[in-house]
């Protein structure tokens, strides 16, 4: 991991740096429907959420898992969170230290605000437009 990136600065928030429409479905959705979605390349991380509040991210499906299934049934209910008031340092830490590269931002009641994500070289965070460092 090669520490902050040079274009993000001190001051920036998660608010600054995160997702704001991250790949989301409903609580209620099917195995097939998450499936669908899952076979895009560019989602890694599928987040389940009932009307506003997070409640599990999927990142794969068993092979075997009937289409039908509730999608629920294979989700990681308690993935690595964060606040929208941390620092934009310690979502990069935290983000590049995650198997899947991605942290779910929510606030204190739980209510799904975005994804912080690095890319694979875990260099920078994804959907973030280089800027010139201060």
């Amino acid at each position: 991991m090669s520490g902050l990136p040079a274009s993000i600065a001190d001051t920036d928030r998660v608010t600054d740096v995160m997702l704001r429409d991250p790949k989301t479905v409903p609580w209620d959705a099917t195995v097939g429907e998450v499936r669908d979605i899952l076979a895009n390349p560019s989602v890694e991380l599928l987040l389940l959420a009932e009307g506003s509040t997070f409640r599990g991210a999927i990142a794969e499906i068993p092979d075997d898992a009937r289409p039908d299934a509730p999608a629920r049934d294979f989700a990681e209910t308690n993935p690595k969170t964060i606040s929208p008031t941390e620092s934009a340092g310690v979502a990069f830490e935290l983000t590049a230290r995650n198997p899947t590269r991605r942290v779910v931002v929510v606030d204190d009641d739980g209510r799904l605000l975005g994804l912080v994500c690095v890319d694979r070289a875990r260099t920078r965070f994804c959907g973030i437009a280089t800027r010139s460092p201060g």
